[in-house]
């Protein structure tokens, strides 16, 4: 009598052709097959590997869930992107004109600003007790709270208190922003949807800034108050935005701060980032300033180009990473930022500069690439808290580089310290050429445990 074949054979055997058709290696082959085997012997309990990376949080029928939660959370950050570049833009003059401050006092509120950022992993531990979208509006909210205390703002003290509620505020905000676009979203859209969101803060910053400009020309004597309370409402607008999304199914956040080794290389890259970053944001534009003598006015039309092209280019960049992958995207990335540094260091021509300045700062946009690399290594409830991780130690390169660049300034000269970021964009290029290994070894033990 002919024997109808087993189910499990000729599963195992279309598994193998397909893999064999994609070129995959051997492990996951391994892994795949042990996964079927426990399928059709019933062995695969709920205790089975949580989901590394390969799915969105949301149903993937339920589209119009993902773009609404993604709509949210644009005009969200949209809100709060307009209120922190509002008080960024007054906040030199409002400490001169109402506070009457030194530079030391100024050099202190500068250190405390970053303080919360060191913090951000065991503050984000409170993020458990939420929903994503909730714990996302409160941040904002608590941003809120910091401009309304700069609106009644008189004295010294008030100002560091302000300025520690308000960083809080912004420096909690942002990993969770990242961690809920990277569960609601389709993996082959992640890097695209972030891109969507970094232009969409970079067009709010752009319309701050002209607010200010126009603001300051127009009238005579700013009330600074009124412009923080101004921006607190903005923000409070956005935060309601966001809370009152339904919907989001992106699963549950631990309560607990959490450093994991399997997730160095997120951690590593986005020191490395900081690193790169803050030579840009420190020193870059003050090289232009002391060296080549820009004036004011040609720093903010430089920061406005700036603003103008990110908002351009971080959709595009975001398309890029989904179609090349976070390997490719940061070895070009890296691969651009060498030569800049080096120019810095090297090259007399300030308007060659100028445009050096211009794409250092477009690039900045390749930065998502990490942030997707950690979404395909990391189960979902992890995310928020690693991102916090990783914002914490960011911040660790925020206070060392600028500190060791200063240094090497006055001691060594400018050009030293555009060669450290060369050296650690190097460092970046090569280690951003074992991601794509990275990511498998991490999947394999994750589904062999």
């Amino acid at each position: 009598m002919h024997r109808v074949q087993e189910p499990a054979p000729r599963l195992r055997k279309g598994i193998i052709h397909y893999l064999l058709h994609r070129n995959e290696i051997a492990s996951e082959t391994v892994i795949v097959l042990n996964q079927t085997n426990d399928i059709v012997r019933g062995k695969l309990s709920e205790n089975r590997p949580a989901n590394i990376g390969n799915q969105s949080g949301v149903a993937a029928s339920d589209d119009e869930t993902r773009r609404g939660i993604f709509r949210d959370t644009l005009r969200g950050t949209i809100s709060f992107e307009f209120a922190l570049r509002l008080q960024q833009g007054i906040f030199n003059n409002f400490v001169v004109e109402v506070l009457g401050i030194d530079p030391t006092q100024l050099g202190l509120v500068k250190g405390i600003n970053e303080m919360p950022g060191l913090l951000t992993a065991p503050l984000a531990v409170f993020a458990g007790y939420f929903r994503e979208t909730v714990w996302a509006a409160i941040c904002i909210f608590i941003g809120a709270v910091g401009l309304l205390l700069y609106a009644g703002t008189f004295t010294y003290p008030m100002l560091l208190l302000a300025t520690v509620v308000f960083s809080i505020g912004f420096h909690l905000f942002y990993p969770v922003q990242s961690s809920i676009i990277i569960k609601s979203q389709l993996p082959e859209e992640r890097a695209t949807k972030l891109g969507l969101l970094n232009s969409g803060a970079a067009a709010a910053a752009l319309v701050s800034y002209f607010f200010v400009m126009v603001l300051t020309r127009f009238v005579k004597k700013v009330n600074y108050s009124v412009l923080h309370a101004f921006a607190a409402v903005v923000a409070v607008a956005g935060g309601l935005i966001v809370m009152m999304r339904k919907g989001t199914n992106t699963g549950v956040t631990k309560r607990k701060m959490e450093f994991n080794p399997r997730f160095k290389s997120y951690y590593f890259m986005s020191m490395l980032s900081g690193a790169r970053r803050h030579i840009t944001m420190t020193f870059a534009g003050f090289l232009l300033v002391r060296t080549y003598g820009a004036s004011v006015s040609t720093m903010v039309l430089l920061s406005a180009i700036s603003s103008l092209v990110a908002i351009f280019t971080r959709p595009a960049i975001g398309r890029l990473i989904d179609n090349w992958g976070e390997q490719r995207s940061l070895m070009v990335n890296y691969s651009i930022i060498m030569p800049i540094f080096l120019s810095y260091a090297f090259v007399k021509w300030p308007l060659f500069l100028f445009a050096a300045y211009i794409v250092d700062n477009a690039t900045t946009g390749f930065d998502v690439a990490i942030q997707t690399h950690l979404g395909k290594i990391a189960p979902h409830e992890s995310l928020s808290n690693t991102y916090a991780m990783g914002s914490t130690m960011t911040h660790l390169t925020a206070v060392a580089v600028p500190v060791a660049g200063g240094f090497l300034w006055d001691y060594a000269g400018a050009p030293t310290v555009f060669v450290m970021g060369t050296c650690f964009a190097g460092i970046a290029l090569w280690y951003s050429q074992q991601l794509d290994r990275i990511e498998r070894r991490i999947k394999a033990t994750a589904a062999m445990s």
